[in-house]
Parts: structure tokens; C-alpha cells; sequence
């Protein structure tokens, strides 16, 4: 651990670590503490918490935001990932993470490794960005928004299976809400743009990895002020399984029964809603309108990156916001 102190974006060199636990592929206790001695040797501070509940994530990266702590990591799964970009929005603290959970994938998206102190590495000698988020009632996603079958899919799997057998566990689900899906009627406004459409899936994507296997928003740029729409529409079985094998293929979007768009706002209009989820968590309540919230989380990214996701150059520090002079009145 003896190794030379090198120049890195963070002035300060401090961080908070949040841990969940209970995440399914938690690194090991000795690796994270092999992370730790060597971000300690770098000159770094660094803090550690575990979750214990749902909301402790958001918690503690608003703790460590407001304590203007310069990266904030989450080691645990897209959840994790999610709840603590939701801490740190509109903060200048950046999200960093080390990977655990089935997927991970906002750490496949930036190219971080899976051994922690690998993964702290191409982080702290990385670069920092700023990138756009979606926000849907008061929630914001890395990653995407999904309605629809996928939805259905991650309600019904519990949590203790997914912990026990990882992706594993939603096999038999999907291929049971596949067969027994039922398309709904919905008005869709893409900018403000209607058309009625029987929905059996929609995702809204501020990324492009889907479930660790595909892309279903292909084109998608972190940091371009948009987000990207893909909606399968159809009848049933035929339809879906067909929408399955073009999305595999990368061929969906050529579809006339899939409609693509680029966009600032989506909003859904229904009956009944669709069961929703967010970076992969399960939503209580369906949100009717989808935002983009340009330049609104700082991340902490390696400096060669897996594809061309972002747009615009790293920066290597906050610009700090200028004063505005107060108005006069009388």
C-alpha cells in the first residue's frame, strides 16, 4: 500500500462509503477494507455506513452532501446506486461506486471493475461529469424508467429470492407474465405529441444496458438533455415474444409496432395504470409524467469509458455559481 500519493480531481480527498448489507454479491468484508487502507494511504478521509432500510441510502449521501463530501460511493446494486444519486442531486458531492447487486449495471455502463479497490481506483485517478437524471413525482433514475411487463416482473419476484439466487430468480416470472400479458390502452405524449397506443411495455431511458443483457434505449446520452422513449405496442403473445427477440437482436427499433423517440417529457395517460419500476426497484405508484433534469448529478467516471454515452468533455471541478445581485423594490 506504500505506493506514491498521485494527482486526482478531488482536491480534499474526502468520501463517504454507503454500504448495503444485504445487497446479493456484497464484496467481502477484507476487500473493502483492502479499499479503504489504500484511498487511506492516497490521503484520503473516508466515512462508512450500512443501510438498514429503504430510505437510508438517500439519507446518508444527503448527510455527506451537506457535509460537502467530494465523492460519495455506493457498494450495492442499482437500488443502492439510485437511492444515493437521489442524496446527492443538485449537490456538488459525485456519485462513485463499487460494483455488488445482480447486475450493476451503472458500473458495466462506465467500464468500473468489480474488485473494489480496482473499482476506487479508476475512479479517484478518473474524472468527474456532470450528467443529466429522469425525474418522475419527485424521484429521480440513473438509469431508466420501465412500465409494463418488466414492472410486473420485479413485483413479483421478492426480495429474498433475489438475494438467494440473483438474476436466477426472474426466469420463471418473465416467462410466466410474458404468456399471460395483456396489452392497455394508453395515450402517450412524447413533447407534447398524442397518439393512442395498447401498450405492453415502455421504458424511458437516460442509459443504454438493460438488464445486464441488452439495449433497449441504444442511442441514449447521459448529458444531452434528453432522454430516450421506447414503447412496444401489440396484442399479446405473438406480439411480445416477437418485441423480445428484435430487442435481443437490436432490431426493435425498425419495429412499426415500437415507437423511438428523443425527448424532455413523456406523459402517460390511462384508465388503469401499469406497474412501474426504477433502476430496477419495484414503484408503489405509477408515475403519469417522466422530466428530464439536465446537469443534475455529478459523477465520478474512469477515464476510458466502454462506450460513447457521454457527450461533452469530464470536468474536473464544480463551477461555482455566481451571485446574483438582490432586486430593489420601493
Amino acid at each position: 500500500m506504500n505506493e506514491p500519493v498521485q494527482e486526482t480531481p478531488y482536491e480534499r480527498r474526502t468520501a463517504a462509503v454507503i454500504v448495503n448489507p444485504v445487497s446479493h454479491n456484497v464484496p467481502q468484508r477484507r476487500r473493502l477494507d483492502e479499499a479503504h487502507e489504500w484511498m487511506k494511504s492516497q490521503g484520503w478521509t473516508i466515512t462508512w455506513r450500512e443501510t438498514g432500510g429503504p430510505d437510508d441510502a438517500k439519507r446518508f449521501a444527503e448527510d455527506a452532501a451537506a457535509q460537502r463530501v467530494e465523492l460519495v460511493i455506493a457498494c450495492g446494486g442499482d437500488g443502492t446506486v439510485n437511492g444515493v444519486a437521489n442524496g446527492l442531486i443538485g449537490s456538488e458531492s459525485a456519485l462513485g461506486t463499487i460494483p455488488a447487486g445482480m447486475s450493476s449495471i451503472w458500473a458495466r455502463e462506465i467500464g468500473v471493475p468489480k474488485k473494489p479497490i480496482e473499482a476506487v481506483q479508476a475512479q479517484v485517478f478518473g474524472e468527474r461529469r456532470l450528467m443529466d437524471t429522469g425525474r418522475a413525482d419527485k424521484r429521480h433514475f440513473v438509469l431508466f424508467l420501465g412500465y409494463g411487463i418488466d414492472a410486473a416482473v420485479i413485483q413479483a419476484v421478492p426480495d429474498t429470492a433475489k438475494d438467494r439466487l440473483g438474476a436466477a430468480s426472474y426466469v420463471i416470472p418473465a416467462a410466466r407474465k410474458a404468456l399471460s400479458w395483456k396489452p392497455r390502452p394508453i395515450a402517450v405524449r412524447i413533447d407534447g405529441v398524442q397518439r393512442m397506443m395498447d401498450v405492453l411495455m415502455a421504458v424511458v431511458g437516460n442509459t443504454r444496458l438493460y438488464a445486464g443483457i441488452t439495449k433497449i434505449t441504444p442511442t441514449a446520452i447521459a448529458d444531452d438533455g434528453l432522454l430516450d422513449v421506447c414503447i412496444y405496442s401489440g396484442r399479446g403473445k405473438r406480439d411480445i415474444l416477437v418485441h423480445a427477440l428484435r430487442t435481443l437482436l437490436q432490431r426493435h427499433r425498425q419495429s412499426p409496432k415500437v415507437v423511438y423517440r428523443h425527448s424532455r417529457r413523456i406523459e402517460f395517460d390511462w384508465k388503469e395504470p401499469l406497474p412501474a419500476q426504477m433502476d430496477g426497484e419495484a414503484l408503489a405508484d405509477c408515475p403519469r409524467e417522466v422530466v428530464v433534469a439536465p446537469q443534475s448529478l455529478w459523477v465520478a467516471t474512469p477515464t476510458t469509458l466502454p462506450t460513447s454515452m457521454f457527450s461533452r468533455p469530464a470536468i474536473s471541478r464544480p463551477a461555482r455559481q455566481p451571485t446574483l445581485p438582490q432586486s430593489r423594490t420601493g
